[in-house]
């Protein structure tokens, strides 16, 4: 069986077959399970750029109050949003959503996201917006990094399987 969860694009010699269980551990299969879906990517989208009470994402949004709300729960029992209580005066207690470490680390998912969407789903290539370096202006983008910050081409990447061989 191939990794099939893994692109092909990377230089990957055939790996030794793996048991159904063992391929079961997929990392992408399982980050998708938890944020795949639109609206917990538009939350997480909205929450990066200053969104934080119910009320503003659903205005943002335009989703059902339902949806929202189980959204939200769902990203907060993951530990990806904290809930931090605040009370206008003379209101009942409400929830501003933060995000937390967990939620940063999928910022090159949501930038990259978004710079593919631009490239390929907008006629000119441009999209409503763009990210840029509060330090020097520059376009921020998401690149493939090797943990010596090194840009590395996609052909230059290969798959190694940490998975147990089936026998």
């Amino acid at each position: 069986m191939k990794l099939e969860c893994y692109p092909q694009i990377m230089n990957t010699s055939l790996p030794p077959p793996v048991s159904p269980e063992a391929f079961a551990q997929c990392s992408i299969a399982a980050t998708l399970s938890l944020i795949g879906e639109k609206w917990t990517i538009l939350i997480l989208r909205d929450v990066f750029s200053g969104v934080q009470r119910f009320d503003d994402f659903l205005e943002r949004l335009q989703c059902s109050p339902a949806v929202l709300s189980a959204r939200l729960k769902t990203l907060t029992e993951a530990g990806l949003l904290r809930k931090v209580s605040y009370k206008a005066p003379g209101e009942r207690e409400r929830f501003a959503y933060r995000p937390t470490r967990a939620a940063v680390e999928l910022l090159p998912v949501i930038v990259g996201l978004m710079q593919w969407g631009d490239a390929h789903m907008k006629p000119d290539g441009q999209g409503p917006a763009e990210i840029r370096s509060r330090v020097n202006g520059l376009k921020v983008r998401a690149a493939l990094i090797d943990e010596a910050d090194q840009l590395v081409s996609p052909s230059d990447m290969q798959l190694i399987s940490l998975l147990p061989q089936a026998e």
